[in-house]
């Protein structure tokens, strides 16, 4: 059984780098031949409800994306914060559901094995200003604006401030090693060591965390940085290199 993983990726414009690390991943051949394939959210810079501009602007990706579905690879994507609101707009590209999306953690039973799969950000539990707004921008008023009220026009003027965030995520003046300990704590609080993998993104940090000899916590960081995703194979962990 193969598993591949990646998040973070922060696409803004057609083939731009992030674009390319993306389209690199979906056509990589340990991919290509993986069982599974998680999008771990963020995968897009700004993405949210169900504008048409979308399937045109990133048609690419979301043919990359349906050819490993017609390959019979399980796709999964979980929504973040920057990429929200899109089971109607997947709904318009696989009418059937064939792209299975979610906006909360997954818990699969792989090979004798549970697998904990989320974006990752219900683990920066310390973080009560953005548990708000994540709150806030999932609730139903925020879902009805999405889905039937706001113009394309204006997710475009918004984009400009989530690449800033990215921007900053992304810094030398983010101090990776207290984002990495604050999710690590995260991580013991929400999953309590409870599932053998526990997979997810958002902290943009890099990070393989053995909370016990049964519990392993994996991030593979922002992608456009690492220029690597995360394999796994038989339950045996690597990060394979993207150029």
């Amino acid at each position: 059984m193969k598993i591949v993983a990646i998040s973070d990726v922060h696409v803004k414009t057609p083939h731009d780098d992030a674009d390319r690390v993306l389209c690199n991943f979906l056509t990589n051949p340990t991919v290509t031949t993986s069982d599974y394939v998680l999008l771990l959210g963020d995968i897009f810079d700004l993405m949210c409800g169900p504008h048409k501009e979308y399937l045109e602007k990133f048609g690419h990706i979301f043919d990359l994306i349906d050819n490993l579905i017609k390959k019979g690879k399980k796709v999964l994507f979980f929504e973040g914060n920057h990429d929200v609101h899109l089971a109607k707009l997947f709904k318009l590209r696989w009418p059937n559901g064939e792209l299975k999306i979610s906006q909360l953690p997954v818990v699969e039973n792989i090979d004798g094995k549970t697998y904990y799969l989320s974006h990752g950000d219900e683990h920066e539990v310390e973080n009560i200003a953005y548990q708000r707004y994540k709150s806030f921008i999932l609730s139903p008023p925020l879902k009805f604006i999405a889905n039937y009220m706001m113009p394309y026009s204006v997710l475009v003027l918004l984009g400009e401030s989530a690449s800033k965030n990215s921007r900053k995520r992304g810094s030398k003046t983010y101090n990776q090693d207290l984002v990495k300990q604050s999710f690590r704590d995260g991580v013991l609080k929400t999953t309590s060591g409870k599932y053998n993998f526990i997979l997810g993104g958002h902290s943009h940090v890099k990070d393989v965390f053995h909370m016990n000899e049964n519990s392993t916590y994996i991030n593979n960081g922002y992608a456009l940085k690492s220029k690597t995703f995360l394999l796994i194979e038989d339950h045996q962990i690597s990060f394979p290199e993207l150029t």
